[in-house]
């Protein structure tokens, strides 16, 4: 795999994208960059710039310390993030059969963060749940939803442990989701998530943050999502003005 003359650092982000499409069915970390640059027989400023342009483009994430880790892969389970769904409908639609596993809730308080997505007091309550969704047995999402609810809700809650929180949240209140304000992240897993997704090594998320309003916008619930990125793909149209 050397590089011949020509821009070094298309030639480098060239070898890399080769790389991961020839591992790319075992592959999340990548090799160092002393590794790709020695089996390039470039410099290892060659390859880090590379990946820093691999980085803007949405393929790659560094961590300093951790390692790189490929974003952009043939995933499994995708969607369109203009248009909701739960994490439930994607797995079926998908053809898994979707699961959960350590479901945790209490009632706490919202704090400082989870009070300004929400438009509430930070000594407000909300009603915290934590799960891992799966997809044939495997997990793939771990959530944390914040959710402004009353004790009926609560309650039904703890009894039911639905699939789709989504679905349950809107029979339960009344109340149909209208808008929700998202933001995506690229993030590496960290200890608990670790634990939580069952993973033997830090592995590139997908870390979905978002804010569920209601038909007259209202907020209902905040959650965040943790997207395992080698088992979800979530793309979007775009079009020119």
């Amino acid at each position: 795999m050397k590089i011949e003359n020509k821009s070094m650092y298309q030639q480098a982000k060239d070898g890399i994208l080769s790389y991961i499409e020839q591992n790319r069915e075992h592959l999340d970390k990548l090799p160092s960059e002393q590794e790709f640059a020695n089996m390039m027989g470039i410099s290892r400023n060659t390859v880090r710039e590379a990946i820093r342009i691999l980085e803007r483009e949405g393929v790659l994430y560094s961590r300093h310390g951790v390692g790189t880790f490929l974003i952009h892969t043939r995933k499994q389970l995708s969607t369109y993030i203009s248009v909701l769904e739960s994490a439930t409908k994607i797995i079926k639609s998908h053809g898994y059969c979707p699961g959960t596993l350590d479901v945790y809730c209490k009632t706490q308080r919202a704090g400082p963060r989870i009070g300004n997505f929400l438009s509430i007091s930070p000594q407000d309550e909300i009603f915290y749940i934590e799960r891992v969704r799966t997809a044939d047995d495997r997990p793939v999402v771990y959530v944390e939803d914040y959710i402004l609810c009353d004790s009926d809700v609560q309650k039904a809650y703890r009894e039911k442990a639905p699939e789709s929180l989504l679905d349950f949240l809107e029979v339960q209140t009344g109340k149909t989701v209208g808008q929700v304000i998202c933001g995506i992240k690229s993030v590496i897993s960290d200890k608990k998530i670790m634990e939580k997704l069952r993973l033997d090594s830090p592995k590139a998320l997908l870390l979905l943050e978002q804010t569920h309003f209601s038909v007259r916008g209202q907020p209902m619930f905040y959650s965040d999502s943790y997207f395992l990125s080698d088992q979800f793909e979530f793309n979007i149209t775009r079009q020119r003005t």
